[in-house]
């Protein structure tokens, strides 16, 4: 009876092991769909991507060119959207550019997304300047912390004492240092 009992929970634990051992090699050979892994592109979307990618921004001698080339207002208007073209330029450099044939519009456009960069960079640098004085800020509170911490009296421990404190003065076991020995004092 005993030995069947035994044969029987032998079985049981070898096929627990292979059970185990199956689940592990399973495991193994599944694919890894790490976030890490490397995907490749098609061409096909490779080159849709490249067509809307943005182009280098356009010199005030190439928007004179296209003006004059007789480019439509409304596509160089386009172009000059897509690409983040903004000039800064003072208002002669507006008139001599007017009198090149550079129409209104364009001149308008310029300004104002000169007038949106100016700003963008206004409020990333007040960001920026936020950023750096609260981490500032959580410094000096931090290092004002820690020396609060240092700055105050440790508790006094003993390691030969059962008690974390020494008896207060004129407590009944109390003895004070000085006089002749340890704990002894002069009585007069």
């Amino acid at each position: 009876m005993l030995a069947r009992r035994l044969r029987a929970t032998g079985r049981t634990v070898l096929r627990g092991i292979v059970l185990a051992a199956a689940c592990g090699l399973a495991a193994c050979a599944t694919p890894s769909s790490s976030p890490q892994a490397v995907q490749r592109l098609d061409p096909a979307e490779l080159a849709r991507l490249e067509a809307a990618r943005p182009g280098a921004p356009l010199s005030l001698e190439e928007v004179v060119r296209q003006s004059r080339a007789g480019v439509p207002t409304a596509k160089l208007l386009e172009t000059l959207s897509a690409t983040g073209t903004r000039h800064a330029f003072s208002p002669s450099e507006a008139v001599r550019l007017r009198e090149q044939g550079v129409a209104p519009e364009v001149l308008d456009a310029l300004a104002a997304a000169q007038e949106r960069w100016a700003r963008d960079q206004a409020t990333a640098d007040k960001v920026r300047r936020d950023t750096e004085q609260a981490a500032a800020l959580d410094k000096a509170k931090a290092e004002a912390e820690r020396y609060r911490r240092q700055s105050q009296p440790q508790p006094y421990w003993d390691p030969f004492w059962p008690y974390p404190y020494a008896y207060p003065p004129g407590y009944p076991g109390w003895r004070g240092y000085g006089g002749i020995g340890w704990g002894g004092r002069i009585r007069r």
